[in-house]
């Protein structure tokens, strides 16, 4: 499945018990498990957002880069590919909602608990 994120730049990459992305085109990601940040080729930082120490750097480099590719896979992973050549991978998790993108007009896509994706159109 094509989120329709490309060509949006990143507008700032926030820290809590998630990873937060916003995006120029209002939509916000939230990443609530563990993540791989593929920096260079065969570069890999895994990170668990709520201690993401080792990732920060990097991800704090995405503010101003622009998404190139941004799909779900059919098992629930998500994949955002950026300009600058990071891919940041977010595999589905058994017990908790993996990710999740809210956009404009209240529409929503959440990867659920074994990886099934909720889509809600929010109009």
């Amino acid at each position: 499945m094509n989120l329709n994120l490309r060509g949006q730049a990143v507008t700032r990459v926030c820290f809590d018990a998630a990873l937060t992305v916003l995006t120029s085109g209002d939509c916000e990601l939230r990443v609530e498990t563990e993540a791989i940040l593929q920096v260079s080729a065969g570069d890999h930082v895994s990170f668990d957002p709520e201690s993401p120490e080792a990732a920060a750097p990097h991800l704090v480099r995405l503010g101003r880069d622009v998404i190139a590719e941004a799909e779900v896979g059919r098992a629930g992973d998500l994949v955002i590919e950026f300009e600058s050549g990071t891919k940041l991978t977010v595999l589905p998790d058994e017990e908790y909602e993996a990710w999740g993108i809210v956009g404009p007009k209240g529409k929503r896509v959440t990867c659920m608990p074994g990886g099934e994706i909720a889509v809600w159109s929010g109009e």
